[in-house]
């Protein structure tokens, strides 16, 4: 797929949560499949990022300053535009879904008929403020994460996420073209009806409630989920035919960093690209070209957003398949092949063989590198016990995952271990 170069338009969407009976539920809107993006799919309320968003005017109705907007979007973009990025938010989950979160004492009337016109075009969210005296609420909104769609596609989106809570007292309504139905469901039960078949979802709305799939309080994630400083990327070499890239933001979260592995000489296998933001995803395509080779699978030790998030638009655009553990497909929107215990890989030049080693999740595999005379390895990815910082992830089985290093540490005792984090450290 060739459409030439095209830039990602700045967006932002909303993650509406609401208490259930068994937990917090999210809003979904049902896309018609007339939709020339995201057809017939289950999406958060969300769209692009406007020029009146970014209107000076806005900023002293704002709680939260431009500043701290950059800060909590984890410091690559100016102020000034960190904070259209929470206006935007604001704006679209009230055309969407007519929740505005903001302070004002007009009228419900005055406040239907400012959304009527914004949905029409007809004015802009700044004139909106200054008619209601709106008090934008943009401290409600917690960041989440960043999604780029990759290069090559005619309509690329550098998006956004946030979450807030359904204020009391207010009840979602929905008009014009672009909602034909809604749902409020638990983060997991939306993923189970993917599954199966019964919801179309796509990858970043996927992605976000497996993140939010066990989280228990909008408090909960906003201390356990929010973006951090955003790092560099950072490349070396720990074993022979093994090159660690670090990706500063595994699952789309700044300050979560992940580490892939391009595994090969001049054929490669890409481990875990768990960060969807593009650089480093692009400095493991540049530097598999730069050696004369090319990337021929993806492999994923398990498919935690901070693991898996960035393999998709990899594989997609180089045409080859994703590789995971045994039920590892069921969370992803997009076919895989699900690995064998013991199986040895045939993509690459460097032998990896699998491991099904449960615990962190069901699906969580190491692969083992070659018995050779300069040093063996082994991808244990978060076997070693550390989970990404700016997570929520299942609880383990503890006996399970105790079992599995057991039988690691027979298969290849004296292997040098490399893990899925950079805090913890190689050798274990």
């Amino acid at each position: 797929m060739t459409f030439g170069a095209v830039d990602a338009r700045p967006a932002a969407t909303v993650v509406l949560l609401r208490p259930g009976p068994d937990g917090l539920e999210t809003l979904l809107t049902h896309r018609p499949v007339t939709m020339a993006f995201a057809a017939d799919a289950h999406v958060f309320p969300g769209g692009r990022v406007d020029p009146g968003d970014a209107d000076p005017s806005l900023a002293a109705r704002s709680v939260v300053s431009p500043t701290e907007a950059a800060a909590a979007l984890g410091g690559d973009l100016a102020p000034e535009i960190a904070l259209a990025a929470f206006l935007a938010a604001i704006r679209e989950l009230f055309e969407e879904a007519g929740v505005l979160l903001a302070g004002t004492a007009a009228p419900a009337a005055s406040v239907d008929a400012a959304r009527t016109a914004l949905l029409g075009g007809e004015t802009s969210l700044a004139s909106v403020a200054d008619a209601l005296d709106l008090r934008l609420r943009t401290d409600l909104l917690i960041p989440l994460s960043r999604w780029v769609t990759p290069a090559g596609y005619p309509r690329r989106f550098d998006a956004r996420f946030f979450a807030a809570a359904l204020p009391d007292g207010v009840t979602p309504s929905f008009e014009g073209g672009e909602v034909v139905a809604h749902t409020w469901r638990r983060p997991m039960d939306a993923l189970a009806a993917m599954a199966v078949g019964r919801m179309t979802l796509w990858l970043p709305t996927s992605t976000t409630l497996q993140q939010l799939e066990h989280a228990r309080t909008i408090d909960e994630i906003r201390t356990r989920l929010a973006p951090g400083p955003l790092g560099a990327v950072e490349v070396d070499e720990p074993a022979p035919g093994v090159t660690r890239i670090v990706m500063p933001a595994g699952g789309g979260v700044a300050g979560q960093p992940v580490c892939a592995y391009l595994v090969g000489r001049r054929r490669f296998v890409l481990v875990d690209p768990g960060d969807p933001t593009g650089p480093g995803l692009e400095r493991a395509r540049g530097l598999a070209a730069e050696r004369g080779g090319a990337i021929e699978a993806i492999a994923l030790t398990h498919v935690d957003a901070d693991h898996a998030a960035g393999a998709e638009g990899i594989a997609e655009g180089l045409g080859i398949e994703v590789l995971t553990g045994p039920g590892g497909g069921r969370p992803l929107p997009y076919p895989v092949r699900e690995l064998a215990d013991g199986e040895d890989l045939t993509a690459g030049d460097v032998p990896l063989r699998v491991l099904h080693a449960p615990g962190p999740r069901p699906d969580h595999l190491v692969f083992v590198g070659p018995d050779t005379g300069d040093g063996r390895f082994v991808l244990v990815g978060d076997l070693d016990g550390a989970r990404g910082r700016r997570s929520i992830p299942g609880p383990p089985d503890a006996v399970v995952w105790a079992a599995s290093l057991e039988r690691v540490a027979r298969a290849a005792s004296a292997a040098r271990r490399l893990p899925g984090h950079p805090s913890v450290p190689d050798e274990i």
